[in-house]
């Protein structure tokens, strides 16, 4: 037996029974008198102190700790590079005790490693751009569909990630299944890469064992959903940017240029102008009282959040966003079209309409519209088909709901979904090019108003003050 070996509660494995005892402390001030320590054994320290001694209300269970301390002595996770027989390099990180056992857990899997140290990176890990998460996806499918085991599949897409987080979560995943786990657990172990809808169409595809179709449709998901996000982001940096620009310009002017000519007024005594006048008391007001203003600013941040934390306030905040006029129909538009979407390509993959549900409700983004999600999620529970569950709720969209009662009618929910899901797409990428073609030449004009004003506020007591000289 390896000298190594841990022993169990008895003591030394290597001892006879009745000389078996209980391991004792190393540190003097925790053992008995009466008990000296054996001379020419080694004895074996207690358990370490994260982990509780065995009582009357546990066992040793192997490889567990007691499930009220879950998440709190987590395994540690190694950074490792090592050398396949083939003498290929290879990276990546690996879950194990202690360094000893993942060098021994690398052998197993016929690599030698090089370098091994503890990684320092959370599990956690911080989130991935979707296109990088979509480009992954859909070459982890090209990988399993021509053959590759998902094993092999996943340490090449690993090597290949462009995002270090992405890398090493798909590296955890690949230690995870070699360690017997199904490839949904292991990559729900980085939850900030990788979904809830992520992990649950991965079991769908392994469950009906069409793996490889299954990422592909994730892909084309997770492509549309990045690409909308985009479209929107680029509609709105135009507006920002004029935003910013202009701030900068009446900064400059107010704080600089006002009062600058103030003070050549004040040594020639000559009486500004009114506009300057109003502009200059602004001014001398702000810098008087800017810190007031900065208690304030930060006030109303610091309440803005508790009331967006609260699910009451961020429940009266999302209701009131969908009564307003124009964005009201937009964000319901954009939200539907995320949620038909993630109901299309579960349903596809083979997951039931009511898990579908589960699923869907955390893309919505609108407390209002996840409240009327759980409603017709409950509904269908109840043995009610989808399309009269979701049109009792009274907020989703009237083509949503046809088109799911065709579906359902057809047996083809799925396409029936995916259609409705384009459709609001389209519907909503008009929305924002229209709002960003109109919102242009209004902030064009508007800042153009207010910067020519403070222009001629300027202007005109130069201009008078150089007729007063003359």
């Amino acid at each position: 037996m390896p000298r190594h070996r841990l022993p169990g509660p008895n003591g030394d494995p290597r001892a006879p029974r009745r000389r078996r005892r209980g391991p004792r402390p190393r540190h003097g001030a925790y053992r008995r008198r009466d008990h000296p320590p054996p001379r020419g054994r080694r004895r074996h320290d207690d358990a370490p102190r994260r982990r509780p001694r065995e009582g009357g209300r546990r066992r040793h269970d192997r490889g567990r700790g007691a499930a009220r301390h879950a998440g709190r002595a987590l395994m540690p996770v190694f950074a490792y590079r090592a050398l396949r027989a083939s003498g290929r390099a290879e990276s990546g990180v690996i879950d194990a005790a202690s360094v000893r056992g993942a060098w021994q857990a690398l052998r197993a899997r016929g690599v030698f490693p090089t370098d091994l140290a503890p990684e320092a990176m959370r599990r956690a890990g911080r989130r991935v751009a979707p296109a990088d998460l979509a480009v992954a996806t859909r070459q982890l499918a090209t990988l399993v569909a021509a053959g590759l085991p998902v094993a092999d599949a996943l340490e090449a897409v690993a090597e290949q990630a462009g995002d270090a987080s992405l890398g090493r979560a798909l590296t955890l995943a690949r230690g995870r299944l070699g360690d017997g786990e199904p490839l949904a657990r292991a990559l729900a172990a980085s939850p900030r890469v990788f979904s809830a809808l992520y992990c649950d169409v991965v079991r769908a595809g392994e469950a009906s064992g069409a793996l490889a179709t299954v990422l592909e449709r994730l892909a084309d998901h997770t492509e549309a959903t990045a690409a909308l996000r985009a479209r929107v982001q680029a509609a709105l940096t135009y507006p920002a940017i004029m935003t910013a620009a202009t701030g900068l310009v009446l900064a400059f002017l107010l704080v600089w240029v006002v009062p600058q000519v103030a003070q050549l007024f004040a040594d020639t005594g000559t009486p500004l102008p009114l506009a300057t006048r109003v502009l200059l008391g602004i001014v001398t007001v702000v810098r008087a009282t800017w810190w007031v203003l900065l208690l304030l600013a930060v006030a109303a941040a610091v309440a803005g959040r508790r009331v967006l934390a609260s699910p009451a306030g961020r429940a009266r905040l999302d209701a009131m966003l969908l009564r307003l006029p124009l964005a009201g129909r937009l964000v319901v538009r954009a939200a539907v079209a995320r949620f038909a979407h993630t109901l299309a390509t579960l349903v596809a993959s083979g997951v039931p309409v009511e898990a579908a549900l589960d699923v869907g409700t955390t893309v919505l983004g609108n407390r209002a519209l996840i409240k009327a999600a759980d409603a017709a999620r409950a509904a269908v529970r109840q043995g009610e088909g989808l399309a009269p569950a979701l049109a009792r709720t009274g907020i989703f969209p009237s083509l949503l709901v046809r088109l799911a009662a065709v579906g359902e009618r057809g047996g083809s929910l799925a396409p029936s979904l995916e259609r409705a899901a384009r459709s609001y797409e389209a519907e909503v990428d008009a929305a924002v090019s229209a709002a960003t073609a109109l919102l242009e030449p209004i902030l064009i004009v508007v800042m153009g108003a207010v910067v020519l004003l403070l222009v001629v506020a300027v202007l005109v007591p130069i201009f008078t003050l150089n007729q007063v000289v003359r």
